[in-house]
């Protein structure tokens, strides 16, 4: 378990930063968040070939997990080109254009060690991509309706949740492609070279992804932000709740798999769903349309374009139920993620259908062939429903993992100079023209009260 700390002045002094100082619209998932998730989910994996590539060797799952840090970095200097290379590593035209480069260029079997690490990045920038769309999209939803608080407060909230709780114990060091990267990103409507990328990666690992004054940091967090989000606070790791880190555990599986193959075969054309919220066998939370506990989400390993006319909700009769139909969070297309949001009231108890039709149109250029549906019960109003028994023992992501979490390894002084960014991955041994709010504002603050720059929000 982390230890309790007594953060110094300039860490404590951080954390208000990043409290106080953070007007404006929405940022991002928290990156201690993107790390763990993106970790867990490998950890959950069936015992398969995946798994094995991802997780038997610390390197290959060091980098995975700094390819879930990288996709943020550039939003920590204020720079052009810093903040093109991270809002498009955020989108899927990055992630199809990073399978299509290693298609090209480096394809399968990856007997080097390099090429293992650079499938690996591709994943980890992946899962952070997909983390964003459902957090988001979903429950960041919940903590607004809830708790009145956006998310200024979520995203670092959540992260502090985590270190406070004991739950931090992956602390990746620096490793990238960056010549891969270069090329990714040279028909970006920026000068995005080497230097920008050092510096915005430097950035991060110095201020925050660190076992050092990183962690206290987000400890400090956590208990800012407990009593600011007393619902997000219970709730950030509850697997019933769509878009908690914990619930993000096994969506983020799903795509890590589809990742996997679209770099070898491709995904088939037949059904672009690869989860769904609720997740079965749960329950929807609610049948109130007027809260977001009664959304049905479909969770794509591609992106999709936007049709809403393929969505449909219908009862158990197969009558239509109408509904409001909406994409990601920030309008990105293709997307991951449709929402279903009902316009009348479900009956709980009751079974319902959501379904995208086929003539669905992947990244890849493919056409659905075949409807993706999802039935679904509406929870009761009472527990002692007999329309809704128990459920019994659900699936629950297992994010106790394979190590003992780390311990930071001082409170990081003023002077006690920049911390390392020390700690293996297991803590022991990827042009969108849709762009969203600037994500991590509160980590671009963390990093200029610590090294004194000056920050202009886009």
């Amino acid at each position: 378990m982390l230890r309790p700390l007594r953060p110094s002045a300039l860490v404590v002094g951080a954390a208000l930063c990043v409290a106080l100082a953070t007007p404006g619209p929405a940022r991002a998932h928290g990156l201690w968040g993107h790390v763990h998730v993106t970790g867990w989910a490998v950890e959950n994996m069936p015992d398969d070939e995946l798994r094995a590539f991802l997780l038997d060797d610390p390197e290959v799952f060091n980098a995975l997990l700094f390819g879930a840090v990288f996709t943020d970095t550039g939003y920590a200097l204020d720079e052009p080109a810093a903040r093109a290379y991270s809002e498009h590593a955020h989108w899927e035209p990055f992630i199809q254009d990073y399978v299509a480069w290693m298609q090209a260029n480096d394809p399968p079997p990856w007997d080097s060690l390099e090429s293992r690490k650079r499938v690996a990045f591709l994943m980890g920038c992946a899962s952070h991509g997909l983390q964003d769309t459902l957090f988001d999209s979903l429950f960041l939803h919940q903590v607004e309706e809830r708790d009145g608080v956006g998310q200024s407060e979520t995203d670092p909230g959540t992260d502090g949740f985590l270190a406070v709780d004991g739950h931090l114990r992956f602390v990746p060091e620096r490793d990238l492609p960056l010549d891969t990267l270069l090329e990714l990103t040279a028909d970006l409507d920026a000068d995005v070279t080497a230097d920008v990328i050092d510096r915005a990666v430097s950035r991060v690992t110095d201020a925050y992804i660190n076992d050092g004054v990183g962690l206290s940091i987000a400890q400090s967090l956590g208990q800012t932000y407990a009593d600011t989000m007393p619902w997000g606070r219970q709730h950030y790791l509850d697997p019933d709740v769509p878009g908690s880190l914990r619930a993000e555990v096994f969506p983020t599986m799903a795509y890590q798999q589809a990742i996997w193959a679209r770099l070898h075969d491709g995904l088939p054309a037949d059904d672009p769903v690869t989860f769904a919220f609720p997740e079965a066998p749960r329950r929807l939370r609610s049948g109130d349309p007027a809260v977001v506990d009664s959304w049905v989400s479909l969770v794509f390993g591609q992106g999709v374009s936007y049709d809403p006319d393929l969505l449909e909700l219908v009862d158990e009769a197969g009558a239509p139920v109408a509904f409001t139909a909406a994409s990601n969070r920030w309008g990105a297309d293709p997307t991951r993620l449709v929402r279903l949001q009902p316009d009348e009231a479900l009956t709980p108890g009751g079974w319902y259908t959501a379904r995208l039709r086929a003539g669905a149109q992947t990244i890849d250029g493919q056409t659905s062939t075949a409807a993706a549906t999802l039935r679904f019960q509406v929870a009761c109003d009472t527990a002692d429903d007999p329309a809704c028994p128990d459920l019994g023992e659900l699936p629950v992501a297992d994010i106790d993992g394979l190590d003992e979490p780390v311990e930071p390894d001082g409170a990081g002084g003023a002077d006690s100079g920049a911390p390392s960014a020390a700690g293996s991955a297991t803590a022991s041994g990827c042009g969108c023209a849709t762009a969203r709010p600037t994500p991590l504002g509160w980590l671009g603050l963390v990093g200029l009260s610590l090294f004194g720059a000056a920050r202009r929000r886009r």
